[in-house]
């Protein structure tokens, strides 16, 4: 870099190399962020409360399930292949404020409920980081 007065100017390789940055920083944030090719359609309801064995459920069939936690009821609807808390006992609301779980990985829970759902397809049947089922 060379300065004129206090004006810094870049030599064209340092623009280059700016420009080359950026572009990656920006192709790699599009491909691990917004790619969802690799968890696949959802077919399944998986939820779990309190200390009690998971129980599956369709997502093919439209229900509103009500489930008894820790402080109360919750209601989960499933319609048209989604899933979401429509109501919960808890205070805050943030299991109800995530909205519609879409693909399949997408997971909410209810904390102070101590109630939890996620979609399960058939391409998600492995954890990513552990690699266990």
């Amino acid at each position: 870099m060379t300065s004129i007065k206090g004006l810094i100017l870049f030599k064209p390789a340092d623009i280059i190399i700016l420009i080359s940055a950026g572009l990656l920083t920006l192709w790699l944030y599009s491909v691990f962020w917004f790619d969802n090719s690799q968890q696949g359609e959802a077919d399944r309801l998986l939820l779990q409360f309190a200390d009690n064995d998971a129980i599956e459920y369709p997502l093919n069939k439209e229900q509103i399930i009500t489930i008894k936690g820790r402080l109360g009821p919750a209601l989960i609807e499933i319609k048209q292949g989604k899933a979401r808390f429509i109501h919960s006992s808890c205070r805050n609301q943030f299991c109800v404020f995530h909205g519609w779980l879409t693909i399949a990985g997408d997971t909410t829970a209810c904390l102070p409920n101590r109630i939890s759902i996620s979609l399960k397809g058939s391409a998600n049947d492995y954890d990513a980081i552990a690699g266990a089922q």
